[in-house]
């Protein structure tokens, strides 16, 4: 079958066979009567195709084993050295905006809201943006000092439910053909053993959009087992900065509250008694906490024996199909065997051989493709009748009978001299 040519699947809709870069042979189907993925592609009702299934079909349904490292470079102009500068003067203009970060390196994007009184800035690196953050930050611009933090990450999605063999590596490129991505890695406790959780970062919120939406829509499965990705929005949060003290709003209630610094709360005093209860409602959450996890964990479980046992159970049925296939292969091949023997053992062979041996050599029709004659004269100029039909003696006519023990039927036999002799002893 030649690459690319279409053929009928055995789901209900035409499949199209084509060749990975490897080397390997895939067979994509195009059409679905349930799910709606036809040769125009997409879901139901969709007039534009489906290219990301069908590259995930094509390229990464496959073996994925000994995957080459990541290059864990910094990119340029990432996510993570872009920057968000609040507190600006309305009336700033953007020139001098621009030129009071580019001492520090080169800018990308620069974005700059004057009703807002903001602005976010990238940075071609992270080392350039913090320090940059770390010089600006409170300065005074037309007498109001600047708030500088990073920017939070839009382009970014968590992915949950992971399997512990799932690597950086291999999410990296599942998630790849949903867009480029800025960097990947599978979240990982302090002994090294993975939570179950990944995240994602895009170089554009496009990527992030389609992946979203796609793994929400459909199960994505990233290994064989049967446990789908949760692909959720990335929680914009700083873990690195935190909350420093410069960016806090020195309003009344921040004097109230900071008027006491730290302490420890006499066990007779009525702080101790509702630091207690803080300490109490805390344990309960965790309790609860802890009892869902447990149960959670419980019906995962479950679900995983369940899903091996359906598995089991495809896996016997579709052997026993294709067994049954085999056997009614077996049977027709035998009946075409037994159909051949009785033609060649009892009507001698093919149509062709029977003719030939009760009408002579040549095919039936060759005695008819003779040319008529032409006139009376060429009808009864054939040669002479002795030429037609050669004389023949009596003795040659009755020379086979004589041969034979017993007379023909139809053939009368001649009476021979010992017949003669037998009456004559007997009379």
């Amino acid at each position: 079958m030649e690459n690319g040519a279409p053929q009928r699947g055995g789901r209900g809709g035409s499949a199209r066979v084509t060749k990975t870069p490897d080397g390997r042979t895939v067979q994509s189907f195009r059409s679905h009567p349930i799910y709606g993925f036809g040769e125009e592609g997409g879901y139901r009702g969709n007039l534009h195709k489906d290219k990301i299934k069908e590259k995930v079909m094509t390229e990464l349904n496959c073996p994925q084993l000994d995957l080459p490292p990541l290059d864990t470079s910094e990119k340029k102009f990432n996510a993570q050295s872009r920057l968000f500068v609040g507190n600006l003067p309305r009336d700033i203009p953007y020139e001098e905006l621009k030129e009071m970060f580019t001492k520090y390196g080169e800018l990308g994007q620069v974005y700059f809201n004057k009703d807002g009184a903001y602005a976010f800035i990238n940075f071609d690196y992270k080392a350039n943006a913090e320090k940059a953050k770390t010089e600006l930050q409170g300065k005074m611009v037309r007498n109001r000092p600047m708030k500088i933090r990073y920017a939070s990450v839009t382009t970014g999605v968590r992915i949950k439910n992971l399997t512990p063999c799932v690597s950086n590596e291999l999410l990296h490129k599942s998630f790849s053909v949903f867009g480029e991505i800025e960097s990947c890695r599978v979240i990982v406790d302090d002994r090294g053993k993975t939570t179950g959780d990944g995240v994602v970062v895009f170089c554009d919120k496009k990527g992030a959009t389609i992946a979203l939406k796609k793994c929400q829509e459909e199960c994505y499965f990233l290994t064989s087992s049967l446990r789908p990705v949760i692909v959720e929005p990335l929680e914009a949060g700083d873990e690195e900065e935190g909350n420093p003290e410069g960016s806090m709003h020195k309003n009344e209630v921040y004097r109230n509250e900071r008027k006491d610094g730290p302490r420890f709360a006499d066990r007779n005093s009525f702080e101790y008694e509702y630091g207690m209860r803080w300490k109490r409602l805390y344990e309960m959450y965790k309790e609860k906490k802890m009892l869902l996890e447990s149960d959670l964990q419980a019906e995962m479980e479950q679900l995983e024996a369940r899903f091996a046992l359906v598995r089991h159970e495809h896996e016997t049925e579709k052997l026993r199909r294709e067994l049954m296939a085999r056997e009614q292969e077996a049977m027709q091949m035998g009946r075409y065997r037994q159909s051949s023997n009785y033609q060649d053992r009892y009507m001698g062979g093919s149509q062709e051989n029977r003719y030939s041996d009760y009408h002579g050599s040549g095919r039936p029709n060759d005695r008819y493709q003779q040319a008529p004659p032409t006139s009376s004269e060429d009808r009864y100029s054939q040669g002479a009748p002795s030429d037609r039909y050669p004389p023949s003696s009596q003795e040659d006519r009755y020379t086979p009978a004589r041969s034979n023990d017993y007379p023909q039927q139809g053939v009368k036999r001649e009476p021979a001299a010992e017949d003669f002799d037998m009456k004559r002893t007997r009379y």
